[in-house]
C-alpha cells in the first residue's frame, strides 16, 4: 500500500479478514461509518452465517447474498459451451466444496451504505468481471494491466476517467488526488448524488470505485497535489491522467513527469480535446508540447475571472479553438456565469478518450505525442439543409463568480 494513503480512513485493513474482525469493524468502526471509502472484506467459516446476520439486524446493516447469480456467471464464464445442467451442477459443486454457502468467497462491507454484501473470492471475481472484456483486452494483456499503477490528478473529469479506467481494470492500483468538494452544480455532469454534496471528491471516486471491484487498491490524497507532496505521488506510478485547473501544477506535473520518462495523459470536455504526452518514449517532448511556455500565475493573481478562464483554455487549445458558445458563456462570467461551462456527454467522452490511450500506453504501445481536438461537432456535421429549433433566450439571472469545479 502506498504512503500516499491518506485521509480519514489511512489505515489499509489486512486484505481479508475473519468474522471476529468484521464485527468489531461493524460494532466499533475506528472512523465514523458517513466518512469512511474503503471496503472491508471477510471470508467466513461455514457455521457462521447466523453471528453475521444478527449483527447486521441488531446494527441496522443491510445484508445482501447474491453468491448465486455470480456462481453461475462463473459457470457461464468457464462451461460457455456446456448445457445449463451441467452449469447447475458446477455450482453445486462449487458451494458444496466450501462446506457451506457462507463459505464460500468473501464478504464486503461497505460501511458509508451499512451494507454488506456476498462476492466471489478477488481472483474469481476479477475472472468474471474482466470476462466481457475478451478479446478487446486478452487474458494476459489484462493481467499485464493489473500490475500497473495510475495517478490521477482533478477528478471532476478526471473521476469519471479514474471510474472507466477501474472498470476496464487497466491497473492494480490508483491513487486518487484531489482536495475540491462536491458543489450541487457539479452534479450536472459528475457521477454523484445529492447526498454526496460537500464531500471530497477523492472519496466520492474511491467509493464509485470499491462498489465496481473492491479488490482494486485504491489510495487517496485528500489535499490535492502540491508541490511539496508531488515527488512523492508520482513515486511507483506507471502513467499520469492529469484533469487539474491548478495552471502551476498543470505545467510541474509534467516537468517532473518527462524527468522521470513517465507518459501523462489529458483530456478536456471541450471539442473533444486530448494530449498524449508520452514522455517514456520521448524524453525530448517539449511540456505540454510547446505549447505553455513556463510556469502560470496562481488563479488569484489574474486580474478576473475571464482572465484565469481564458488562461485555462490555452491548455485546451487556445480561446480561439474552444467551441463558439463556450465562448460566449465564459464571456459572462463574473456578470451572468458563475462558472466553465461543463456537460455530462463532454466529460464521459474525455473518460473514453483517456480509457483508450491509457489501455493502448500501458500495454506498451508506443503512441505518437497527439495535441488536438476529436471534435464531434465537426466528425457529425449538421447538413446544409437542417433547421435548428432553439428557444428563446430568456433574461439571464445574475450570479457571483466561482470556480465551477
Amino acid at each position: 500500500m502506498s504512503s500516499l494513503t491518506a485521509g480519514p480512513d489511512p489505515a489499509a485493513p489486512d486484505p481479508v479478514v475473519g468474522l471476529e474482525e468484521l464485527l468489531r469493524a461493524i460494532v466499533s468502526p475506528s472512523i465514523p461509518p458517513a466518512e469512511s471509502w474503503r471496503p472491508r472484506i471477510a471470508r467466513l467459516e461455514p457455521g457462521e452465517l447466523e453471528r453475521l446476520q444478527a449483527c447486521c439486524r441488531e446494527q441496522h446493516i443491510s445484508l445482501h447474498d447474491p453468491i448465486d447469480l455470480q456462481l453461475e456467471d462463473l459457470a457461464t464464464v468457464r462451461l460457455p459451451s456446456s448445457d445449463r445442467a451441467r452449469r447447475q451442477r458446477f455450482v453445486a459443486e462449487t458451494l458444496a466444496a466450501a462446506g457451506a454457502p457462507e463459505a464460500c468467497g468473501n464478504w464486503v462491507h461497505l460501511p458509508w451504505e451499512r451494507k454488506v454484501v456476498h462476492l466471489l473470492d478477488q481472483e474469481t471475481y476479477f475472472e468474471v468481471i474482466t470476462d466481457r472484456n475478451r478479446d478487446k483486452i486478452t487474458r494476459e494483456e489484462q493481467r499485464l494491466l493489473r500490475s500497473q499503477r495510475i495517478g490521477v490528478i482533478g477528478l471532476s473529469v478526471g473521476g469519471e476517467a479514474a471510474v472507466t479506467v477501474a472498470q476496464e481494470h487497466l491497473c492494480g492500483e490508483i491513487v486518487l488526488a484531489d482536495f475540491d468538494r462536491l458543489d450541487l452544480s457539479n452534479l450536472n455532469r459528475l457521477g454523484a448524488g445529492f447526498d454526496d454534496l460537500g464531500r471530497n471528491k477523492a472519496i466520492i471516486v474511491a467509493r464509485r470505485i470499491a462498489k465496481i471491484d473492491p479488490y482494486l487498491e485504491v489510495s487517496l490524497l485528500p489535499d490535492g497535489v502540491t508541490e511539496e507532496n508531488l515527488d512523492a505521488f508520482l513515486d511507483g506510478l506507471d502513467l499520469v491522467i492529469e484533469e487539474c485547473d491548478g495552471l502551476e501544477i498543470k505545467h510541474l506535473v509534467r516537468r517532473r513527469a518527462r524527468e522521470r520518462g513517465l507518459n501523462l495523459v489529458f483530456a478536456a470536455d471541450e471539442r473533444g480535446f486530448l494530449s498524449v504526452e508520452p514522455y517514456g518514449d520521448r524524453p525530448d517532448l517539449p511540456v505540454f508540447h510547446g505549447r505553455i511556455d513556463g510556469p502560470q500565475p496562481p488563479r488569484a493573481a489574474f486580474p478576473t475571472p475571464l482572465a484565469f478562464m481564458q488562461a485555462l483554455t490555452e491548455w485546451m487549445g487556445g480561446w480561439e479553438e474552444i467551441s463558439e458558445r463556450s465562448r460566449r458563456s465564459l464571456e459572462r462570467i463574473g456578470e451572468t456565469h458563475c462558472g466553465y461551462p461543463q456537460l455530462a456527454s463532454e466529460a464521459r467522452y474525455a473518460a473514453g478518450q483517456i480509457g483508450h490511450v491509457v489501455r493502448r500506453l500501458l500495454l506498451g504501445e508506443r503512441l505518437a505525442p497527439f495535441l488536438g481536438h476529436l471534435d464531434l461537432e465537426r466528425l457529425v456535421p449538421t447538413t446544409v439543409d437542417a433547421r435548428c429549433r432553439q428557444a428563446p433566450a430568456a433574461a439571464p439571472d445574475r450570479a457571483e463568480p466561482s470556480d465551477g469545479g
